[in-house]
Parts: C-alpha cells; sequence; structure tokens
C-alpha cells in the first residue's frame, strides 16, 4: 500500500511539473482571449493553478528533514543557469523546487503558532518595505533586466514566454512553501490554505496589472494564510499559555 501511495505522488508530481513546463513552454499556442486584460486575468489563473499543483506535489519532500537544504542548494545553480540560457519553462521548474524546499526546510524549524504569526505579520511588513522603498524597488528601477533571475514567469495566452509575461517572485513562493509547510507541522488546513494562497497571488498579480505598477505579494499571501487558519491558531496559542 505504501508503495502504491508513493507511485501516486509521484505520478502527481510528474503531471504537475509537467503541464507547468508546457503551459510556460508553449502558450503562445493558445489563442488569446480578445479583451487584453481577461485574457492575461484567465491565463494568470491557469498559471498560479499550475504552480499551486506542482508545490502540492512537492509537498512531500518534507520528509527528507535536513536533506531539503541539498535539494534546494541543487535547484537554485539549475535555475540560475536555464535563465541565463533563456530557457524559462525549466527555470520555472528549478525555481519552484528551490523555494518549496527551502520554505518546507524552513517550516520544521519553527517551533510554535506564535512564531508563525509573528513571521507572516513581519514577512507582509519587509515586503511592502521593499517594493515601494527597498531593495526591490531599485532593482526594478535601475536593473529590470535581472528581474528574470528573480522571480517565476507567469505566460499569457497567445504570447510567448519570449515575448511577455508576469511574474511571481521566487522569494513569494518561499514564503509559499512556508505556509504549506506549517499547515502539516500544526496540523491547520492544507487544502484551504493552498487555495487561498493562490487565489491571494491571483489578486495581486490583478491589482497590479490594473494599477500597472509592482506590488508586494506577501502581505495579501500571509493574510489569507492567518484568515483560513485564525481560529486554530488562536486555539494553539491560548493551549500553548496554558
Amino acid at each position: 500500500m505504501a508503495d502504491l501511495v508513493s507511485v501516486r505522488r509521484l505520478s502527481f508530481l510528474l503531471a504537475a511539473g509537467a503541464a507547468l513546463y508546457l503551459f510556460t513552454a508553449v502558450s503562445d499556442v493558445v489563442p488569446a482571449l480578445p479583451w487584453f486584460r481577461a485574457n492575461v486575468m484567465v491565463s494568470l489563473a491557469c498559471a498560479l493553478t499550475l504552480i499551486a499543483l506542482f508545490v502540492v506535489g512537492l509537498a512531500p519532500l518534507r520528509a527528507l528533514g535536513h536533506r531539503l537544504l541539498a535539494v534546494a542548494s541543487v535547484a537554485l545553480p539549475l535555475a540560475m543557469l536555464s535563465t541565463y540560457l533563456g530557457w524559462l519553462p525549466a527555470s520555472n521548474l528549478a525555481k519552484v523546487v528551490f523555494a518549496v524546499a527551502l520554505g518546507l526546510w524552513l517550516a520544521a524549524q519553527i517551533e510554535s503558532l506564535r512564531v508563525i504569526a509573528v513571521i507572516a505579520a513581519v514577512a507582509a511588513l519587509v515586503d511592502i518595505y521593499s517594493v515601494f522603498l527597498g531593495p526591490t524597488r531599485a532593482l526594478l528601477s535601475h536593473a529590470p533586466q535581472t528581474l528574470p533571475y528573480f522571480a517565476v514567469a507567469l505566460t499569457w495566452f497567445g504570447y510567448s514566454y519570449r515575448e511577455a509575461y508576469s511574474a511571481i517572485g521566487t522569494s513569494d513562493l518561499i514564503f509559499f512553501g512556508l505556509y504549506l509547510g506549517a499547515a502539516f507541522v500544526f496540523r491547520l488546513r492544507r487544502a484551504a490554505t493552498v487555495v487561498v494562497m493562490t487565489a491571494s497571488f491571483l489578486v495581486t498579480v490583478a491589482l497590479a496589472l490594473w494599477g500597472f505598477s509592482a506590488l508586494p505579494a506577501l502581505p495579501l499571501l500571509s493574510a489569507a494564510f492567518l484568515a483560513v487558519n485564525a481560529d486554530l491558531l488562536w486555539k494553539g496559542r491560548r493551549a500553548a499559555d496554558r
């Protein structure tokens, strides 16, 4: 039975990874919707859903413990190399593997629900500063050509990834993996956590699209994680105080 479960998990992971790769590689083959913004939003919804499924497929890697750092250390140079060579479909996969492996490892180091709640709040504030006043703003203003190295490409129907795409920060996916890992460690709502966090990404990129500017993703991501697990986090906090 255990072998059967392992085969199913591996099959799911490979299928999700292949779907994400193909979506990024051949997005230009799918006809674009007539209204540009509608086309972008539908494309982003599909891309983010595939990323979320791939992350879920990677979740069993949490059993590797500290070996997750080895996975991340292998995935990172592969991501950088494939980005340098212009292979964004492969780069996307490697960046997601790197981010999730690191996020799952970090989640395993957290000892209490109070800590994860503090991390969520602080991460949101730091991300706001970074995007509007700090390193991210400087990067976008003075070295936009380096953006592909720090982000996962979200391609649009009717457009090749060489022509145009939106992006979500690799660091945002680290926190996605961190919060999902925390949901496993502290027995929170796993499926709901994935759904609302994916939706938070979509809302963020939609607001950025309508506002024509970059927006921090961690505030809504952190808020989504805290909101969907608020009662469990509160119960865990009260139990820890007794």
